[in-house]
């Protein structure tokens, strides 16, 4: 994954923008005979980032009832290259399943123009490349709230891959949901400078846990195995992944990326398709809570009530997670 610290703080700004709300640019080719292909930057079992990428595509292929090709643990390096190939092949939506694959989508997009390209929270669009944007910072809040509900010391822990946009609208929500709660909540964080180092996040996590945290949200592998080697209470992430710590995850902000894969390709098919910010949230159903499977006893009824509401209001639309991008130290 690319540094994010060397983007300007304009460059920073205009990448939050683009989640918020973006300009339509151009509608490419009508494409009735439609092919999909995503690239991952890590395995499609990770039950995270990638695993929802992969379910997402083979949701949006079985509903189209098109092709569908992928290819997973993507460098950056060779990520241009993947995506030309798909386009040469005849893939005529192409998905780069990563912020830091923004720039190998833009060149890709120049030279294949009757391609359609989706490129994750990208930092630049073109007439030919949307970008998609995964809202469950609106997740984070909710997980915010219950994690200063379980916790008994008043600070809580968040371990993430890397300073992107969507990390840290994650963060922010995740502070403001548990200060809701409780306003003088601690909220420790730790960026641990790549998307996918289990070792480091476990390491980093139990480096929180040591400082008071004892509710972690785990933004990345190793977090949940950290929860259950300290005896304290996660939060997942993308997926239901109380599978990996029956006894610790309290429940997991999930994300469905199979309507806005579908709808996407939809698009391109009936020829409606725009390049702008594709973007599903709670109200649309593609982000919310999973189970508690039955852990939901360590969280006072009333802040479980809170949630409800909370949820309730966002479907709505009398409250809007606030979306803060603002770097942090």
């Amino acid at each position: 994954m690319a540094s994010f610290s060397s983007l300007s703080r304009r460059r920073f700004a205009q990448v939050a923008a683009i989640l918020v709300a973006s300009t339509a640019l151009a509608t490419p080719a009508f494409a009735a005979d439609l092919k999909i292909a995503m690239i991952l930057p890590g395995p499609i079992t990770d039950n995270d980032w990638n695993s929802v990428g992969y379910n997402g595509l083979q949701a949006a292929g079985k509903a189209l009832g098109v092709e569908t090709a992928y290819v997973e643990n993507v460098t950056d390096a060779d990520a241009e290259r993947l995506l030309r190939d798909f386009a040469g092949r005849g893939f005529n939506l192409i998905f780069a399943h990563s912020f830091s694959f923004g720039d190998a989508a833009l060149n890709a997009a120049e030279d294949f123009p009757d391609t359609t390209f989706m490129a994750g929270t990208a930092a630049s669009l073109a007439p030919n490349l949307g970008t998609y944007s995964n809202p469950d910072y609106q997740g984070a809040y909710l997980a915010g709230m219950l994690a200063a509900g379980a916790s008994k010391t008043g600070s809580v822990g968040w371990v993430g891959g890397m300073p992107a946009p969507n990390m840290l609208a994650n963060l922010h929500a995740y502070e403001a949901g548990a200060k809701e709660i409780k306003p003088d909540a601690k909220v420790l964080h730790t960026f641990i400078g790549s998307w996918f180092d289990p070792p480091k996040a476990k390491e980093a996590a139990i480096a929180q846990v040591e400082q008071g945290a004892d509710v972690l949200s785990a933004q990345g592998v190793g977090v949940i195995d950290a929860a259950i080697s300290k005896n304290v209470l996660a939060l997942g992430a993308m997926t239901d992944q109380n599978h990996l710590g029956p006894q610790n995850v309290l429940t997991s902000v999930t994300w469905d990326l199979g309507p806005l894969v579908t709808a996407v390709g939809k698009a391109v098919q009936d020829g409606t398709w725009k390049s702008e910010n594709w973007s599903l949230g709670i109200a649309a159903g593609s982000v919310g809570l999973a189970d508690f499977h039955g852990l939901d006893r360590n969280v006072d009824p009333a802040v479980l009530k809170a949630v409800e509401d909370k949820i309730a209001a966002i479907k709505a639309g009398t409250f809007e997670v606030p979306l803060d991008t603002t770097e942090v130290q």
